[in-house]
């Protein structure tokens, strides 16, 4: 059976207490994209972190995501905050993906779509094309 509202949300982890909600909500730029998700799998709700695009804390409609990602985890009955969900960070030089898709000038190898496409469907991945010359400025 469904409850809506109670005091389920707890910022009691945080550096800056604040009392329990009964419900959770966000305000945020219009023009903002926000992700707000249950992951299922980790019992987790996950939520972009918000700052203000013009330091303007105290109006939310200049809020806008970060990049960081905060999120309430379920403990003991209720809904626990925890500031950074993601606390990981990458070394200098390392890139976010280990196999990228583009090479140093920018073009597409289409064996690495193929390789995707392989282990998904166990089809032949094809060769690549030969790369195709820079384009050359003329003068004008």
């Amino acid at each position: 059976e469904p409850v809506f509202g109670g005091p389920f949300f707890t910022f009691e982890r945080d550096s800056t207490r604040r009392p329990v909600q009964h419900r959770f909500e966000i305000e945020y730029k219009k023009e903002a994209s926000i992700l707000v998700n249950y992951v299922e799998d980790e019992d987790l709700i996950l939520v972009d972190h918000l700052v203000s695009e013009t330091e303007e804390n105290d109006k939310p409609y200049t809020f806008i995501p970060d990049g960081d990602s905060e999120g309430f985890k379920w403990e003991k009955g209720k809904w626990v905050h925890i500031d950074k969900v993601f606390n990981f960070k990458l070394q200098d030089g390392q890139a976010p993906m280990p196999d990228p898709v583009r090479d140093a000038d920018g073009i597409n190898d289409p064996t690495k779509f193929g390789d995707q496409i392989k282990k998904k469907n166990n089809t032949p991945v094809t060769k690549p094309p030969a790369k195709r010359p820079k384009k050359q400025l003329s003068p004008a």
